[in-house]
């Protein structure tokens, strides 16, 4: 990282709260992951999915980093933030995380009952589209910045920020398929959290750039107008699964006994006909 560059200007509460707000999103997407897993019907699957997808690509791993963002300043140069690049920065992982939510959850059918066991080939291939997902926001994330000069990137840093990456998306697919515990889940959320926080600054440290104190002042939007309002309607839209992930065990259980009243009914009407039987 070049002299020019400040990544803790506002502080390093910056971390934590990125680290947190990972955490949230990440445990959330798990959860949801794993609900559309073992969805019976097709509308189910597809909101758990897209919850899933949204908590993950957008909440758990796109948000953060821009949150961590918040500390970056160039010195000697206005910054600003490209709002195309800003798009395809959120875009990536949330596709990315949607696809391989739905390869490790294919659609239930009469030769497969829902459940979270996953073929080992479904689980590596959700985890490398997931792994470049990542990869790719941290590049989009690069590219939307915006100085008085110019940007680079050490291919270095930047490799191993993409190599943390896939091992990001091979651990939150392996807690999806694998994690039955809720403990469990907490805790690998937080460190999958820490290690999203850990990718960006990676990546970022490896950064230089060469500042031109007679080019204009880039055109853009700052950080805190991306960062604001995103955040709130995030944390406004988690929300919805965690309410529903809250009323689920409610609902499945009440289905649970539902089944077992109607297989007791069976059995004691089957019952019923083999007496008759008998008394013939």
């Amino acid at each position: 990282m070049s002299d020019e560059l400040q990544q803790f200007s506002m502080g390093t509460w910056v971390v934590g709260l990125a680290v947190v707000t990972a955490f949230i999103g990440l445990f959330v997407g798990i959860a949801s992951g794993r609900k559309a897993m073992t969805a019976t019907s097709p509308r189910q699957r597809y909101l758990w999915l897209a919850w899933g997808a949204v908590s993950i690509g957008g909440i758990g791993a796109w948000l953060p980093h821009y949150i961590a963002m918040v500390g970056f300043e160039v010195a000697g140069s206005t910054l600003r933030y490209d709002a195309v690049w800003i798009v395809v920065s959120f875009a990536v992982p949330v596709l990315a995380a949607g696809v391989a939510l739905l390869i490790v959850s294919p659609p239930p059918s009469k030769h497969r009952r829902p459940t979270t066991s996953v073929e080992i080939s479904r689980l590596a291939a959700a985890a490398v589209i997931l792994g470049v997902g990542l990869a790719g926001m941290h590049l989009a994330i690069v590219s939307s910045l915006v100085i008085q000069g110019s940007v680079s990137f050490d291919p270095v840093l930047t490799g191993v920020a993409a190599v943390i990456g896939l091992i990001i998306g091979a651990a939150i697919m392996w807690s999806i398929s694998i994690l039955d515990s809720r403990a469990l889940r907490l805790v690998a959320s937080l460190v999958v959290a820490a290690a999203l926080v850990a990718m960006h600054y990676t990546g970022v440290f490896g950064l230089s750039v060469t500042v031109d104190p007679e080019a204009p002042r880039p055109d853009g939007l700052e950080v805190f107008s991306i960062l604001l309002p995103v955040f709130v309607l995030g944390m406004l839209a988690v929300t919805i699964p965690i309410t529903a992930l809250l009323m689920a065990p409610d609902r499945v259980a009440a289905e649970l006994e539902l089944e077992a009243d109607m297989l007791a009914a069976e059995s004691l009407a089957a019952e019923s006909r083999g007496r008759e039987l008998e008394l013939r």
